[in-house]
């Protein structure tokens, strides 16, 4: 896979999710379509970017937000093809314990991806657990509307298939 990142995305923010990123398993959300029009590892680069800059304007931990926003939709499968329970509630429980296998994740980062479709879910019981529910919410929004939003504006981040 083929990931070009423009210059102007912000080398700390890169830094923050670089393993995630570089992992293969994790690259293969490339293969699942999200919101319609996109697929679900841009939506999760969206979600991860805007909550870093989130956090980093209100003081919170901007790795830690990063982290949870491009883990929080780790799911290799489907979710259109997934009937035995529904996906707003059955995804953050499989993202979190893959994510848990994958990165060995705190228990702040577990409890945010838990809770990242509130209020379907948990309450968020940290501030970048919000921070992840509302870019999740924002980013979906604006995906499904054909907008193109942080990474995926100007291809900030382009991903390409080997």
């Amino acid at each position: 896979m083929d990931i070009v990142v423009s210059e102007d995305v912000e080398t700390e923010f890169l830094q923050d999710i670089a393993c995630i990123l570089a992992d293969r398993d994790y690259q293969k959300l490339s293969n699942y379509v999200q919101h319609k029009n996109t697929t679900r590892l841009m939506h999760s680069l969206n979600v991860a970017y805007v909550s870093w800059k989130l956090a980093r304007k209100i003081g919170c931990d901007a790795r830690t937000a990063a982290r949870i926003g491009m883990l929080h939709d780790f799911c290799l499968y489907d979710f259109r093809e997934k009937a035995e329970e529904a996906q707003v509630f059955h995804h953050p429980k499989v993202a979190a314990r893959m994510s848990q296998e994958r990165f060995q994740i705190t228990d702040k980062e577990k409890q945010a991806i838990l809770s990242h479709m509130f209020p379907l879910g948990p309450i968020p019981t940290s501030k970048e657990a919000w921070i992840i529910s509302f870019a999740d919410k924002m980013c979906a929004v604006t995906e499904r509307f054909h907008i193109n939003i942080a990474l995926a504006r100007k291809n900030r981040i382009q991903v390409n298939a080997a």
